[in-house]
């Protein structure tokens, strides 16, 4: 079903319901190869952003996007340099999309908190998303399911697949962030290749070709 979805007609309805802050905003978004389920690249001034799904999504509901894209979405809406994936994740339900987030987070095999950065920060898991819906909402959620016949399970197999990767551009660098750590490489106008390679317990991260640091993967 997924492939008949136009990413940037979604994105357009997204901006134009909950983002008010990126209307002037010049969106490009497409399907790629990535090492995240999303990567996500913008200005300071939020002026040119870039979203790049995964190939891998291709085959996900609508719903399923919508709640991927929300969370994308919400990274660069917040205008804010020090960027919190729970506080992502939290933005993007305030703006009503609590029910997709839950449903991509079954997608993205996330059914419990994903703890990043040494226990500092993390990733919303279907059970957290769910106990913050309000009533309306819980219908909705649940209405998805019925319709997915999703059967949300704790036994749910987390794939390895980083959730997604944020790029942003400042005056003099470019600060990329994988799993709440953080990489600063020489200013990049366009939207570098990243891309990540995992060896035993560590996570390496390469950027153009150039490996530009790694992280260990025991953070939870």
């Amino acid at each position: 079903m997924s492939e008949k979805i136009e990413l940037s007609e979604l994105v357009h309805r997204l901006v134009e319901i909950a983002y008010p802050e990126l209307i002037q905003s010049n969106i490009k978004i497409q399907w790629g190869r990535t090492s995240s389920f999303a990567t996500i690249s913008w200005s300071q001034d939020t002026k040119d952003i870039r979203i790049r799904c995964s190939n891998e999504t291709r085959h996900w509901h609508e719903a399923a996007l919508t709640g991927l894209l929300a969370h994308e979405l919400s990274h660069p809406a917040q205008c804010i340099t020090n960027q919190s994936e729970r506080g992502t994740d939290l933005d993007a339900v305030e703006r009503g999309f609590g029910p997709y987030l839950g449903v991509e987070r079954l997608f993205a095999g996330k059914y419990e908190d994903h703890i990043i950065r040494r226990g500092k920060d993390r990733y919303l898991g279907y059970r957290s998303i769910r106990n913050l819906l309000n009533e309306n909402e819980m219908t909705h959620l649940n209405a998805l399911l019925t319709q997915l016949k999703l059967v949300p399970s704790m036994k749910t197999k987390r794939q390895n697949v980083h959730h997604d990767t944020v790029i942003i551009h400042s005056a003099n660098r470019t600060t990329i962030q994988i799993e709440g750590h953080k990489f600063e490489i020489a200013l990049r106008k366009e939207v570098p290749e990243v891309r990540t390679v995992v060896k035993e317990n560590t996570t390496f991260v390469i950027v153009d070709g150039e490996e530009v640091g790694f992280f260990n993967n025991s953070n939870d």
